[in-house]
Order: C-alpha cells, then structure tokens, then sequence
C-alpha cells in the first residue's frame, strides 16, 4: 500500500506539473496577444495613427485585432485629410489676401493709383474670401447635422429650367446643346429651395465649364421610390471627358481635384461637390456619380419628394 500511495502521489505531482505547464502556455497564448492589442492602442492614444499588428487568430482576438488595425489605418486617413484641409484652407484663403495687402500697400505708397477699378477688384476678392469662409460654415454645420434648412414644396422642373436659362450665355458660348426631359407633373419636392439651387447651379456650371464645345448636356426628371418612400429623382448628364475612375470615390471631398492642372481661377474653390453632398444629405437624399472616360459623366441626386 504504501509503494501504491508513493506512486501516486508521483501521478499526481506529474499530472500537476503537465496542468500547470498547459495553462502557462494556453495563458501565454492569450495575453500576449493581449499585451500586443494594449501596445497598439496605446499608440493610437499617444496619436501615432497607422501601425497595424500583425495577428493572424481567427478566434475573438483576431476580430479584436482586425478592428483596431482597421481603426488605426481609418484615423490615418482622416488625420491626413485634416493636415490637407488645413492647407488647402490656408492656400485658398492666403491668395486673395495677399491681392489685397498687395493692392493696399500700393496705394499706401501711391504707386497704385485709388480709384474705382482698383476698389472694385479688391472687393472682389474680399467677396471671393467671404463666399469661401461662409461655404466651410456651412459644410461644418452639415455634417453635425445642425444646418438650417427652411423646407417647402418646390417645382424641381421649375428649378432646373431656370438654371439652365441663367446659365445660358455660358451654354451659347460653348455652343453647347442643353435638353431637358422633365416629368411633367408631380415633380414637387420638400426642399430648402435655396440650397438646392446652389447644389443644381454647382453641377450644370461644372459640365459647362469642363466639356468641350458643342457637346451636350442632358437633364432629366422622375418620381421613384426607394424602400416605399417617394423621392424626386435628378440626373444631368454630359458627354465630355469623364472622369477617371481612380478620382471617382474622391470627387465629393474637399478641395479634391482630379485634374491636377486646375487652379482656383478655372476649378473654383474645389469645395463645390462636398457642398452639394453635405446639402443633399442634410434632406434625407443621395447624390452619386458615374462616368466613362471620354463619353461623359452623369450626377444623380434623390430628394424627398412632396405631394405628387
């Protein structure tokens, strides 16, 4: 009996010692992922965005590392978008300002003659910084979804035959063709009137600006429906250029430019299109973009629609 108990007690203690050995390594198996995952999210709180860790699991703390990296390249992005807003800003804003101090210092020494025309330019370009400083207000207000918006029943038809008739000398210069196949009724939507207008104005004087002459632009109307909801629906379609599918997913962001050449006198202020995004969405809409290089682009916008 007692050889019996002396080897069991050995059992016993070699049984313990292979547990304890096994929940070492199941432990180990566990934190040190863990401690990898506590690395990286210390990094991303000490702002360093953009790391990744390489995880390879398929159990919960693989999903945990695949959200973090996911978490970090995102807040890359957005910081990189950020320093690149902020210059965008500053380069948009320092322009005109310096036409202005330059204009000024000028006739503070008299070598720039004080009258009319010298005023109105430089009221221009007060104008242009108003405009530019008013539009990211705008935006801003947007997209924390605290924008005013003075909603009523508006003939989308209405609405885009005026444009068209405002932007007329700008389509007759280019000798362009302008066709409009609007809905004939129930083409009512609930809408700031005046928002709108900006985002239907911005898109009809971006294709007349970027195609060429005697090309044309096709604008048309349509009730639809979405999930049971009405919407009006808005396509204006050109046959320019196009737009090059890598810019696709970006023309809606600020200051984005596809064609590098474009300057603030020929492109505007590059902020347009995230203008008419964020005004679109603040009504419950989309807005979306196609386009084929070298056969045209075409812009569709939905809107919720009033009483048909």
């Amino acid at each position: 009996m007692a050889s019996v108990h002396h080897s069991l007690i050995w059992v016993g203690a070699a049984i313990l010692t292979i547990s304890l050995f096994i929940s070492y390594l199941t432990a180990r198996s566990i934190t040190k992922p863990l401690c990898t995952l506590n690395e990286a999210a210390q990094t991303l709180k000490e702002g360093t965005y953009g790391k990744t860790v390489a995880i390879t699991r398929q159990d919960e703390v693989g999903m945990l590392a695949d959200t973090i990296n996911a978490m970090s390249l995102q807040l890359h992005q957005n910081d990189q978008m950020r320093h690149h807003l902020f210059t965008n800003i500053a380069h948009e804003l320092r322009t005109p300002l310096a036409i202005i101090q330059g204009n000024l210092e000028g006739m503070i020494d008299d070598v720039i003659p004080v009258n009319k025309t010298m005023l109105l330019s430089m009221e221009e370009e007060v104008l242009r910084v108003n405009r530019l400083v008013q539009d990211l207000r705008d935006l801003s207000l947007a997209e924390i979804n605290e924008l005013e918006l003075h909603k009523e029943d508006t003939d989308i038809n209405a609405m885009l035959s005026r444009a068209v008739n405002m932007l007329q000398p700008l389509i007759d210069e280019k000798n362009l063709s302008v066709q409009l196949d609007l809905l004939k009724n129930g083409c009512t939507a609930y809408i700031d009137k005046d928002r709108i207008n900006q985002v239907l104005y911005n898109i009809i004087s971006n294709a007349i600006r970027y195609i060429p002459e005697k090309s044309s632009i096709c604008i048309v109307t349509d009730r639809v429906e979405k999930e049971k909801v009405p919407y009006i629906s808005i396509r204006i379609t050109d046959t320019g250029p196009g737009i090059a599918p890598e810019d696709i997913p970006y023309i809606f962001q600020y200051f984005y430019r596809g064609e590098k050449s474009r300057n603030r006198k020929s492109g505007g202020s590059g902020i347009g299109l995230a203008l008419a995004r964020q005004f679109v969405l603040s009504h419950g809409g989309t807005i979306a973009a196609t386009s084929h290089p070298g056969k045209g682009t075409s812009f569709s916008i939905l809107l919720p629609a009033g009483p048909a």
